[in-house]
């Protein structure tokens, strides 16, 4: 069974050597920097972030997600989630639960927004399905050149 906590100190440590293979792909394509460093700097930067976690392996994140504020954009939050193939186990209770997380993240932001590796096609259908929207395509984002897609979604209300 899947709870969402807040994340605890070691979280990143404890996912970061676990990542799917399609968050190391579009973090090198985006960034080109250590993965588990991306991991830190999101929880760092991060507010609100949470860790998603088995109820019998608490200990264990099977993915980390939240939304920092943008520093150029006020009222913005750079929404985000790294996870571990593991998380694909649970994938019925994952949507399931899913836009009420998206909400819970959008309470201090109007905005949330960020870009995607266009290569990431089951990552697209889940951003649809929690209601976002894709803006643009940039063909040659990042140190790699890759196409990538800045999407958002605005708070309802």
């Amino acid at each position: 069974m899947l709870r969402v906590r807040r994340v605890r100190s070691g979280d990143a440590d404890r996912l970061g050597c676990r990542l799917r293979a399609a968050d190391l792909r579009e973090i090198a394509a985006a960034s080109g920097d250590d993965p588990l460093i991306v991991l830190q700097q999101c929880v760092v930067w991060s507010d609100p972030c949470y860790a998603i976690v088995d109820e019998c392996v608490d200990d264990i994140p099977l993915a980390l997600f939240g939304a920092s504020p943008d520093p150029v954009k006020a009222g913005m939050g750079r929404v985000w989630l790294l996870g571990s193939d593991d998380l694909a186990h649970y994938s019925a209770t994952f949507l399931r639960h899913s836009r009420e997380w998206v909400e819970k993240l959008h309470e201090p932001y109007p905005v949330l927004w960020n870009y995607i590796d266009a290569r990431n096609e089951l990552h697209l259908r889940w951003l649809n399905w929690c209601g976002f929207r894709i803006i643009r395509r940039i063909e040659c984002y990042g140190p790699e050149k890759r196409p990538f897609y800045e999407f958002e979604k605005v708070r309802e209300g």
